[in-house]
């Protein structure tokens, strides 16, 4: 194992100089005049060197490497290795379009905001509109820490100033995949990963049966397990090139080596996968440590990097769940399974990660001799190539407009965090995995076209349920509750079986009183075996009518004893239950009622 920095993290201190300590300069002036150099060393312990050497304006060098070395510096807002590479060229874009201007600026007091507005017109001839405006963003920033700010004219550093030039963190990316789309990538993806554990397990059954000297061997297969042995000892691919053409030697040490170690084009489903299960960004999962712990044999433990929380919040610690019985169900029986498959290579390269494959076909058997080709492959830098295209091409994979699916892993992670978000009803608190409410929301949720459409036949069911449930009014009179009515007599009274003329009827033939009801229809109001139900509404609305005229042509005094209490309960108990679109519509439909008719045979006899 390859000795690493001592690096601060949770539980861990920062390794402290002894005595006084001087850190190196990030920017190197040499003392000859000569062009100036920008070292680099992010906090994953990534360095690269950045050579302002053979770039033209030399005027202009030593206050962009001054800006350079602040950005990318200890207290800088760009520590990875790509983010500095990426500051390293806007700055390297900037001076050679410069330099084909008529009239280039040899200062930075020469610049003027038509050269950075030049800088955005020639990005948008190489790059979309996004992206052009993020390279102007980059640039900007840069500008704004050129030293001796006062040295620009005021028109550059307000023009840096100004927000609005750059990207907005809220604009539409790409979506997240359909539910469709996801099942496929994660079903190719998973027989794709079942397919490398079952080659590598065999693999390593046949080394295992070899040295405990299995006499039902064939002799092909002893002749392959010697060749294992000797790899597993080594780490060097052991061929046998007896019979084959010079050209087909790579594809034959590529076929070897994938016994017992991953190789490149193994990484693609593996890491696909692995966002599909956690939901975590591609970045994160190409730093899965190697160290771990394992608790109680139920769940796994690791310090992951979390690269876009800024240097103070940079790690986080997970637990993950683990199975046996499913090891590709869980993220943490996953996360071991990637830990045992590449054991082997690890022990060659050394590498930190859990991520280690055998890369030494080719030109790389010469780059990597030291450790017999092994390497972590995202060691150097992140950006390696998956080819994860022509992996979802070689599955058939297509999107929902018939076209060959484009396979980024950003947006696996995207489609994770709005599956997520539907299986909690949209709590966002809920939902979050990597990230704040905040920022799932804006940068995954917000613009995502599939979480447009599940929200809006959300909201359309929420606004149908609530009508119905508006427009279900049952009551029940006489101060009893409507749970106690049996749910047959309900739906008899719901299709107007039991109707009476203003209210429906639960049981006639047992009045308060004893026998068959034969009181007031307007006794009703005040009977428990009464229910009004929506359908009952124009009568309603026509009794209330009624009772109004009959007030214009009868004495108050006379009118209250006789009516007071009818009135006091469709006024107050019942009509305020309906809404007003209910009583508008029921309105329409309101017949026309005698009160002589409603007061019923006693008052006739």
């Amino acid at each position: 194992m390859s000795e690493q920095t001592p690096r601060a993290e949770r539980g861990r201190a920062a390794a402290v100089p002894d005595g006084f300590y001087e850190p190196p300069p990030v920017v190197e002036f040499p003392e000859g005049g000569g062009a100036p150099v920008v070292r680099f060393t992010g906090e994953d312990g990534r360095e690269c060197v950045f050579r302002f050497e053979g770039l033209p304006l030399p005027g202009l060098h030593r206050d962009f490497a001054h800006a350079l070395g602040v950005r990318i510096g200890p207290g800088g807002g760009r520590r990875t290795q790509r983010a500095a590479s990426s500051q390293w060229q806007t700055i390297k874009r900037f001076l050679l379009l410069l330099d084909q201007l008529a009239e280039p600026p040899r200062r930075v007091e020469e610049l003027r905001v038509r050269h950075l507005e030049r800088y955005l017109v020639a990005r948008r001839q190489t790059c979309e509109e996004k992206s052009a405006r993020r390279n102007l963003q980059d640039l900007l920033r840069i500008v704004r820490v050129l030293p001796g700010q006062d040295r620009l004219e005021g028109a550059v550093a307000d023009y840096a100033g100004q927000p609005g030039h750059g990207v907005d963190a809220q604009q539409t990316g790409r979506p997240g995949y359909s539910d469709r789309e996801f099942q496929a990538v994660m079903a190719a993806a998973r027989s794709d990963v079942a397919a490398i554990r079952d080659r590598l397990m065999a693999g390593e059954r046949l080394l295992e049966r070899f040295l405990d000297e299995d006499a039902s061997l064939s002799a092909a297969e002893r002749e392959q397990g010697a060749r294992l042995v000797a790899m597993a000892a080594t780490g060097r691919v052991q061929v046998d090139y007896r019979g084959l053409a010079v050209g087909e030697f790579p594809s034959a040490c590529y076929e070897q080596a994938r016994q017992l170690f991953v190789i490149d084009p193994d990484l693609a489903p593996l890491l696909i996968y692995a966002a599909g299960l956690s939901g975590r960004n591609p970045e994160t999962l190409k730093e899965l440590p190697a160290e771990h712990r394992v608790l109680e044999g139920r769940a796994v433990a690791l310090t992951l990097t979390k690269r876009r929380r800024g240097k103070s919040n940079s790690r986080t610690s997970v637990h993950w769940s683990v199975d046996e019985e499913r090891q590709l169900r869980t993220m943490g029986g996953f996360y071991l399974l990637l830990h045992r498959l590449m054991a082997r290579s690890r022990a060659f390269s050394g590498s930190g990660s859990v991520w280690s494959i055998w890369a030494g076909n080719g030109r790389g058997g010469v780059l990597h001799a030291a450790t017999s080709g092994h390497i972590g492959p995202f060691d150097a830098e992140l950006a390696r190539k998956l080819k994860l295209g022509a992996w979802a091409r070689r599955h058939g994979l297509v999107g929902e407009d018939g076209m060959p699916l484009e396979m980024l892993v950003t947006r696996i992670k995207k489609t994770v965090e709005v599956r997520t978000a539907k299986q909690v009803g949209g709590h966002l608190p809920s939902a979050r995995l990597t990230n704040t409410a905040d920022t799932s929301f804006t940068h995954y949720l917000r613009a995502d076209p599939f979480v447009a459409d599940w929200a809006a036949d959300v909201l359309t069911e929420a606004i149908t349920d609530a009508e119905e449930n508006a427009r279900a009014v049952v009551v029940r009179l006489g101060g009893e509750p409507v749970t106690r009515v049996p749910e047959r007599v309900r739906e008899q009274a719901a299709v107007g079986a039991l109707d009476t003329l203003a209210s429906a009827c639960t049981d006639i033939e047992h009045a308060p009183g004893g026998g068959r009801c034969r009181q007031s229809f307007l006794a009703c109001f005040g009977c428990p075996n009464a229910l009004v139900l929506e359908r009952h509404l124009p009568a309603l609305l026509a009794l209330a009518e009624a009772l109004r005229e009959d007030l214009q042509r009868r004495d108050a005094a006379q009118w209250a004893s006789r009516y007071g209490t009818t009135w006091q309960i469709l006024t107050r108990d019942i009509l305020p239950r309906f809404s007003a679109a209910q009583r508008a519509a029921a309105k329409e439909r309101q017949p026309r009622l005698m009160l002589d008719l409603l007061e019923g045979p006693i008052q006739w006899s």
